[in-house]
């Protein structure tokens, strides 16, 4: 089964191509672009290199969050289009548990942070692949007193890894490790191969969601005008 896979929600535009469990393609763009600049060139070059036609896709894998609230709306946008345009089904993807399923090391808590802005991160936290506690948005230092309790050393990666490094080492000292700077912010491929895993559980395009885990700005302070929590 050809599998498309596209990454929106972050500051990389992604976009893989596999076949069943084996990558065809690849490719990471960080420019000044906007994403919706970007993504559907991507796509196309994508296949092109990999020698498939769209009329080839048999599966949609789209990160769906948490991240950019635009970027996610994006790629779910796009994947939604282009299933109903081919009558496939979506597979949306957790984008921590893509960020985790990067990387692999024994015994180490590994921690995928996004900046939420505000001195908070999107955070989550896994050990050999296992999940341990659901994506949080909150404050730094009560991210990090939580992981704090897993595990003892833990590897942190994502946008948010820049923003926080001081705060974690002030926390975890030596304890902490940080992905070195060209695999911070990972690709669209491990979340195409966790989209081959969840194939069964693909959705219908109308079915495909973002995942927020705040609302957004705009409403946020509208709420706070208003005097709502």
């Amino acid at each position: 089964m050809l599998n498309l896979a596209m990454d929106t929600s972050g500051p990389v535009c992604s976009v893989a191509v596999c076949e069943d469990e084996s990558l065809l393609y690849e490719a990471r763009a960080v420019n000044k672009l906007t994403h919706s600049v970007s993504l559907m060139p991507m796509v196309e070059e994508a296949l092109d290199k990999s020698g498939k036609a769209l009329a080839d896709v048999g599966l949609l894998t789209v990160v769906v969050g948490p991240g950019s609230f635009t970027g996610v709306r994006i790629g779910v946008a796009a994947a939604q289009g282009m299933a109903r345009g081919l009558g496939i089904l979506c597979v949306p993807v957790n984008a921590l548990e893509a960020m985790a399923a990067s990387v692999f090391l024994p015994d180490t808590v590994v921690c995928p942070i996004r900046d939420a802005r505000a001195g908070q991160v999107y955070g989550a936290a896994f050990i050999n692949g296992q999940r341990l506690f659901p994506d949080v948005a909150m404050k730094l230092d009560e991210y990090l007193e939580k992981v704090s309790e897993y595990g003892k050393w833990f590897y942190f990666l994502g946008d948010g890894m820049g923003v926080s490094r001081n705060g974690i080492i002030s926390k975890l000292g030596d304890r902490a490790m940080f992905a070195p700077s060209h695999l911070v912010l990972p690709g669209a491929a491990p979340a195409a191969l966790i989209g081959y895993e969840k194939r069964h559980s693909a959705v219908e395009p109308g079915q495909l969601l973002p995942l927020y885990l705040r609302a957004p700005q705009a409403e946020r302070l509208r709420n706070q005008k208003d005097g709502r929590a």
